[in-house]
């Protein structure tokens, strides 16, 4: 794969002024340092689960026939008995989805910082740990943060023609969240169109679906049991709840999990908004590609999850089966930060909105917190739509109409999401505008 010289694509936006990176470097460092050392650690709901699966087999050398995969426990293992010496094995725990996100990051920045402009690389990555939903998902002890990193290292590799690395890490992330698998196919199939390169493409898929059958039966018996049998949600008001399995109408799924105010991708992660939006990354084929394989992957989760009778993903904050919907969304948003000249108007306005309302959802998911208000609680949780499809008591809108009180270390996470935008839109608004002005006088003379 080529490399790239600072000299080989044109970036508007000052990416060599020594200021702007030092300040974006300084940001995504202090972002990080604060989901790190501040932010709350939290094992419960699924993760709960998941840790019990975990004290199972470390402490009493029992397999449990839990429907959750094995994959996150097993990664936690060393954590936990680290842990389990200083007598704190479920706050070591706690802390795994938060340090996977970091070692995740920096192999991002080492495996792509020679195949894609600086600037862009950069702001993804600044991007994706102060802007984006990962700020909550880290907290918690659930399975979608290494889903979503496995899978992000896995298409990295993949740009970079790298099928092998690539195919073991998205085996980890399909094995982790089988449901993940329609989004390999897409992925590799798209990669094999492009390349030609069929069997490479072709073995992850085969050997996830040989890893799961046998995890399914050394914990359950059978390579056909899933642990999922007989599970269903609540019979409510709504029309096709209380079925099970993939029960749920594709199109109501799908229109759901894109535009529904409390689980739609687009109010978590609108960066995806400009990922269809044409840039002048020609002469950067990894990002080219990179962004292509996201796409894909993240489509064949949409349309897994669809059908899911709980595409929603239950009692939680955002859609956080979609937690990988992330990463295209940073890039794009990355890309249209950084390439300003000859834009139109309306995709400078529509860049600046995302930057501010993912920085919004960041710094929410971070320190608000919120996850459904008391109505969509109310009668067993028979009213929980609400807090699906009505903006005013969704996690995002909620805390708007009625704001919490704010300690120290939140009006803290506030000045830091306002120093994001600052950061980001500022330079670009300003070369925009000295663009048009260039090309006015220009066209005067």
């Amino acid at each position: 794969m080529n490399k790239l010289s600072s000299s080989d694509i044109d970036l508007d936006v000052g990416a060599d002024s020594r200021w702007i990176v030092t300040l974006e470097w300084l940001l995504t460092v202090a972002a990080a340092a604060f989901q790190v050392f501040i932010a709350p650690h939290e094992i419960w709901g699924d993760g709960w689960i998941r840790y019990q699966t975990l004290i199972k087999l470390v402490d009493e050398s029992t397999v449990s026939p839990a429907c959750y995969s094995i994959v996150h426990t097993l990664l936690a293992v060393p954590l936990y008995a680290l842990g389990k010496v200083f007598g704190r094995g479920s706050e070591f725990a706690s802390y795994f989805n938060v340090i996977l996100f970091d070692l995740t990051l920096l192999l991002l920045y080492r495996m792509l910082r020679r195949h894609m402009p600086a600037a862009v690389l950069r702001r993804t990555i600044l991007l994706l740990v102060a802007a984006s939903m990962f700020g909550n998902s880290v907290q918690t002890f659930y399975g979608e943060v290494l889903t979503a990193c496995a899978a992000m290292l896995g298409i990295s590799a993949l740009a970079l023609n790298r099928p092998t690395i690539a195919g073991v890490a998205m085996c980890i992330s399909v094995v982790n969240t089988p449901a993940a698998a329609l989004g390999l196919a897409l992925c590799n199939g798209w990669w094999a169109l492009r390349t030609r390169r069929w069997f490479q493409a072709a073995w992850p898929l085969f050997v996830s679906a040989a890893l799961i059958a046998l995890e399914f039966w050394w914990r359950r018996g059978s390579p056909f049991r899933s642990g999922y049998e007989g599970v269903r949600g609540i019979k409510t008001f709504m029309p096709y709840s209380g079925l099970p399995g993939f029960s749920y109408p594709l199109l109501l799924g799908v229109l759901s999990l894109l535009f529904s105010f409390g689980r739609g991708i687009l109010i978590y992660a609108p960066g995806l908004l400009l990922h269809y939006v044409p840039t002048p990354a020609k002469h950067a084929p990894v990002q080219s590609m990179l962004g292509q394989l996201c796409a894909a992957f993240f489509w064949g989760l949409l349309l897994a999850y669809s059908t899911w009778w709980c595409w929603y993903g239950a009692w939680c904050w955002g859609p956080r089966f979609l937690l990988f919907a992330c990463m295209p969304a940073s890039l794009a948003l990355a890309q249209h930060v950084t390439y300003t000249r000859h834009r139109h108007v309306v995709v400078t306005l529509l860049t600046a909105f995302a930057v501010i309302w993912s920085t919004w959802v960041g710094v929410n998911g971070t320190v608000i917190r919120e996850i459904e208000t008391e109505p969509c609680m109310s009668n067993d949780f028979n009213f929980e739509a609400i807090c699906l499809f009505v903006p005013e008591f969704t996690p995002l809108i909620h805390p708007l109409i009625k704001p919490k009180p704010m300690s120290p270390w939140d009006r803290r996470a506030m000045y830091l999401a306002t120093g994001v935008v600052i950061v980001l839109l500022v330079p670009m608004l300003s070369n925009r505008l000295r663009n048009f002005a260039v090309r006015t006088l220009s066209n005067n003379r």
